[in-house]
């Protein structure tokens, strides 16, 4: 169960990073909090692996269903970092721009918040894969923390942060890709090459 406890506090971490960044805590703390999001994904990471080992992933046999859903998992789980770390342009997005502003192409385009989507498909599929109990508790629980946690920066945070905001909402989504977005997302990738 501590890792369940490990979990909640990774999410309470991103929360308040990104209250801070929306201005609700005082940027006073900005030393402090600036690196509540590595600390939670680190422990969100420790959780998880945690929980495999317990299981003891190494010592299972595997059959076509749990090779086909490891597969799955290890999908998601590429789309997930993908999307987090090498979706957003570095230089447009974190140093040449000086007011924040968003960014619509690729992923982006799909929906507001595509991480979710990879998220929730990363546990559940280990959760197939492997059956247990703790996984589904994990999987379900991990992913209404999320849920909350994007609709936190949805409604208070990206407002806040990114000037134009308002104007992507209007474009895109917020979790469920439609055939208009999919199609952005689709040319916008084909753009790039």
């Amino acid at each position: 169960m501590k890792e369940i406890v490990l979990g909640t506090i990774s999410f309470l971490l991103y929360a308040v990073y990104d209250l801070e960044q929306g201005g609700v805590i005082s940027h006073r703390f900005h030393k402090i909090t600036k690196s509540f999001f590595t600390i939670g994904s680190v422990f969100l990471v420790a959780a998880t692996i945690m929980l495999l080992w317990k299981i003891d992933v190494l010592q299972m046999e595997y059959g076509m269903k749990r090779i086909i859903f490891l597969l799955f998992a290890i999908l998601f789980f590429g789309l997930l970092i993908y999307t987090l770390f090498f979706a957003l342009p570095f230089e447009e997005t974190y140093v040449m721009q000086e007011a924040h502003k968003t960014y619509d192409k690729k992923m982006y385009a799909l929906c507001r918040h595509p991480g979710v989507l990879w998220f929730a498909g990363f546990y559940f599929c280990l959760w197939l894969a492997f059956g247990t109990e703790l996984l589904l508790v994990m999987a379900v629980w991990f992913s209404l923390l999320n849920f909350c946690y994007v609709v936190l920066q949805d409604y208070y945070t990206f407002p806040r942060v990114f000037f134009d905001y308002g104007d992507y909402k209007k474009r895109v989504p917020f979790l469920i890709p439609n055939g208009k977005s999919l199609k952005r997302c689709m040319d916008t990738f084909k753009e790039s090459r």
